[in-house]
């Protein structure tokens, strides 16, 4: 049997490749425990389970010799540690060294400054038979927008973070089913120029169909939808300041609030997952929504 060279996703993802020899795999188990034979599907198990155990031991060791090779074996460790697709293979060969419970903590951690910024936070309030039970709290629990939007980005980040985990529940978010559907197959796009942007700088990008707005307020980055919701101007023609975005027709909004108006308790921004992964500042839009053109920075 001749190894075929390892293959990326549609677009050059090794993990989208990873999941699609995963569910291909999945596909050819089906396949032979539905053969009649039972000796034959005796013998097809026993390969698979022996190939596995080989590869398992070669990794193992691989890891192993990366581990002891000194300082710079100690970073390309905790990288592979880190990598999504080696994390993977790590997991389903037992040789993960943190539990579920660690990697799961790792991930609310990775994603709480996020709800932080939008005024809210995550506990984690049991993991049992790995299934886990999360609340979110603070100001976002009462916007459905926000509500939404930390739901994703919790679930991305427990996602990378722990594949093995069976599932998990957030108790006090609040039922948004039409802004969860929009969201339901969201695709993380790389707003570039993000991370250089300035404490009262923003800029915006014109996806298909949803135009963002990106700020920076007190050393945070936050993401929303590029409109007022009271009069639907532009929100980059407005004005901001310390933290207080106003449009064109004067109506005015918190920003690290979650987009909240402080005149109105009705208005707020649509506010839209934003999160820092490996370095890069990625949003979450909707399915059928694609990227533009890199923007130009704007100075509020």
């Amino acid at each position: 049997m001749t190894a075929r060279p390892p293959s990326n996703g549609q677009n050059g993802d090794p993990v989208d490749g990873m999941n699609r020899h995963g569910r291909r795999i999945q596909e050819i188990v089906a396949q032979i425990d539905a053969l009649p034979n039972p000796a034959a599907r005796a013998l097809m198990q026993e390969c698979m389970e022996s190939v596995l155990n080989f590869y398992g031991d070669g990794i193992a060791r691989m890891i192993e010799l990366v581990k002891r090779s000194g300082i710079g074996g100690q970073k390309a460790y905790a990288d592979l540690l880190n990598d999504n697709v080696v994390r993977g293979l790590l997991l389903i060969h037992g040789l993960h060294p943190h539990d579920l419970a660690t990697r799961l903590r790792q991930a609310l951690d990775k994603v709480r400054p996020y709800m932080e910024s939008h005024g809210g936070n995550v506990e984690l309030l049991s993991l049992e038979n790995d299934f886990a039970r999360l609340r979110l709290e603070g100001s976002c629990k009462t916007c459905p927008s926000s509500a939404v939007t930390l739901e994703l980005a919790v679930r991305q980040a427990i996602e990378e973070t722990c594949p093995d985990l069976a599932g998990f529940e957030v108790e006090g978010a609040i039922a948004a089913t039409t802004a969860r559907q929009a969201y339901s197959q969201a695709e993380w796009v790389e707003i570039e120029n993000a991370r250089q942007l300035a404490d009262g700088a923003f800029i915006t990008r014109q996806t298909d169909g949803t135009p963002l707005y990106v700020c920076r307020v007190d050393g945070r980055l936050y993401a929303y939808r590029d409109r007022c919701p009271a009069c639907n101007a532009p929100l980059h023609s407005g004005r901001l300041q310390g933290g207080l975005l106003t449009c064109l027709e004067g109506h005015r909004f918190s920003v690290p609030d979650a987009g909240r108006s402080p005149d109105d308790p009705a208005l707020h921004l649509d506010p839209i997952p934003l999160i820092d992964e490996d370095g890069a500042i990625k949003v979450a839009l909707a399915s059928s929504s694609a990227a533009s053109p890199t923007p130009e920075p704007a100075i509020a």
